[in-house]
């Protein structure tokens, strides 16, 4: 599987709150960072999927950047993102960066970081 189309995976598993697939593209030891400053892990990740305290309701790219090497890669995301979480409606356009590594098992995040997107010129 190209980065790319792990990415779109990665996009296609967080609409649908599948959390197998996003157990298999998380790298065990992926830590994330949210748009408050908040750090997290991927059990912390999966357990807000798995819970329902978030459920991605629209997730739409709107840029993506891909650069990628034998052994890792980054992905970055701008998209328009509608969530419910924690039982609050939330509307935001996001950019994810992503760093991805290639393992035997193919590519899988190791950190991830989600901002506020900067706003279109």
């Amino acid at each position: 599987m190209t980065l790319l189309a792990a990415e779109h995976a990665l996009q296609t598993a967080q609409r649908a709150g599948d959390v197998d697939a996003l157990e298999a593209l998380l790298h065990p030891r992926c830590v994330g960072t949210g748009p408050d400053g908040s750090v997290f892990s991927k059990e912390d990740d999966l357990e807000s999927y798995r819970s329902g305290l978030l459920r991605i309701t629209r997730l739409e790219e709107e840029s993506l950047d891909v650069q990628e090497d034998a052994s890792s890669g980054v992905t970055r995301l701008v998209a328009a993102v509608e969530a419910v979480q924690g039982g609050t409606a939330v509307s935001a356009r996001l950019t994810y960066t992503r760093l991805w590594v290639r393992g035997d098992d193919g590519w899988q995040v190791l950190a991830a970081t989600l901002a506020p997107a900067a706003e279109s010129a």
